[in-house]
């Protein structure tokens, strides 16, 4: 879920700051655009990461034949 989430956050930046050309009054649309964007890739690197401990952790018990 994490991965969807931090592609979800990189698309809707990428559309605020690529995509919509309106000036809003006192809203900077590319930075928002580019903060979300930098979230997103944040969070895709923590599940990424999350990912790798969580598995890295418990396979060793899992094939160890001799526990029960």
């Amino acid at each position: 879920m994490g991965i969807g989430l931090g592609i979800f956050l990189m698309i809707i930046g990428a559309v605020l700051t690529f995509g919509i050309t309106a000036d809003v009054p006192g809203l900077d649309l590319n930075a928002i655009g580019y903060i979300l964007m930098a979230a997103g890739l944040a969070v895709v690197i923590i599940s990424i990461l999350l990912m790798l401990t969580r598995r890295d952790r418990g396979e060793g018990v899992r094939n160890d034949p001799d526990v029960v």
